[in-house]
């Protein structure tokens, strides 16, 4: 309790630069925090869709280049399948260029079969089939631009020939693909007729089959591939994990970046607490002499120091991460990385992972100094000119 009591003191001794030590520790802190969450986001992504029993199928010629929406009349006779579906999509702008939407159109009334996993309301599901301009929007996407149900939305697509107006009549409360946004195909072709596109211009960018059981995805999607072999179409199928995983790697290699990044944030973090704890110790250098000179063991003398600078770190660090949860904690969208399929949400894994290296930073960085500060002697501490 004593030991304790010597921390405080001597942490708002110099209050000045105790609170900006501080503050470095929570900017550092909350950096590492969100990239921490980086990696843990993409594998719950992952693991999400892995369970989602969807194969997806691009154009073996290039994912870009589209599939007939025909082609799912196709597929939905290969034993296993219980709906195929087709995927237009409508990279389009809300309010501002900067603003961009990437919008899924699709059939109405198979939506239900898809995407279970999405938890619309059967009042959702009915309006999403009887409304002609009915859509639906991920958790973030609705928060990142304000809407709520029932809200009317125009998005402009083709560079900005197209405006399509939108009703809000419901919001996806699961956390797949909380960015998405979702409509009915059939308006879309109705409304890019008027402007001269016909349906055959904007082919569906890939198709979606879902598959009754996971046993069935390796000859479902086997059975796809050949179905359209040596056709005008071929087919490329894979799981809705591989294609969110390859969409992944289009931006090259996630985890190697952060961890990269977290380690220059580390290392410069240390060297800034590295100089802040040698000032301070310094400062401590007469307070030492004097506890050594009244009996105080050097461990003793030791553990206050160190638990000065754990004090910071610890303060420092929880502030840190005390903000990135409150900012990232109920997610954030990174589409500017990953498209309708990015988004990250800070964990309190992540965030204690990030303030236990704070604390070790902190003990670490004071580690030099403190074994400095024990081997000068009393009588030279006395006379040390700081």
């Amino acid at each position: 309790m004593q030991s304790l009591r010597l921390v405080f003191r001597y942490v708002i001794r110099q209050p000045r630069r105790a609170i900006l030590t501080m503050l470095t520790f929570a900017v550092a802190t909350f950096i590492f925090t969100v990239l921490a969450a980086i990696p843990s986001s993409i594998d719950m992504i992952l693991k999400k869709t892995a369970e989602t029993l969807r194969v997806y199928s691009y154009n073996a010629d290039g994912r870009y280049l589209g599939v007939p929406a025909r082609d799912c009349r196709e597929i939905e006779k290969i034993p296993g399948v219980v709906a195929c579906n087709p995927m237009v999509v409508l990279r389009a702008t809300y309010q501002s260029a900067s603003e961009t939407v990437q919008a899924f159109a699709l059939d109405a009334d198979k939506v239900e079969l898809m995407y279970p996993d999405y938890n619309l309301t059967p009042e959702v599901l009915g309006q999403f089939t009887s409304l002609r301009n009915a859509a639906v929007g991920g958790r973030l996407l609705m928060r990142k631009h304000g809407w709520k149900v029932g809200d009317v939305v125009v998005l402009r697509g083709d560079s900005n020939r197209l405006d399509i107006k939108f009703t809000m009549v419901g919001e996806i409360p699961a956390d797949n693909y909380p960015n998405f946004f979702m409509f009915r195909r059939d308006y879309l072709v109705e409304a890019e007729k008027k402007i001269g596109i016909p349906e055959e211009k904007h082919p569906a960018g890939f198709l979606v089959t879902r598959v009754d059981s996971a046993n069935h995805i390796a000859s479902v999607i086997h059975q796809i591939d050949s179905t359209f072999h040596n056709s005008d179409f071929e087919t490329a199928s894979m799981t809705e994990s591989e294609a969110v995983s390859g969409l992944m790697s289009t931006v090259g290699d996630i985890r190697g970046i952060v961890s990269a990044i977290s380690a220059v944030i580390a290392l410069t973090i240390f060297l800034i607490a590295a100089n802040a704890m040698s000032m301070m110790v310094r400062e401590r250098l007469r307070d030492v002499a004097v506890l050594r000179a009244l009996g105080f063991k050097q461990p003793y003398i030791a553990r206050i120091l160190l638990g000065e600078c754990a004090l910071i770190g610890t303060v420092g660090g929880a502030l840190g991460c005390a903000l990135a949860l409150w900012q990232f904690g109920s997610g954030t969208t990174l589409r500017a990385v990953l498209e309708s399929a990015g988004y990250l949400t800070v964990t309190y894994g992540a965030a204690l992972e990030a303030l236990l290296a704070a604390i070790a930073i902190s003990i670490l960085s004071a580690a030099i100094p403190v074994l400095g500060a024990m081997r000068v002697t009393p009588a030279d501490a006395f006379r040390k000119t700081i």
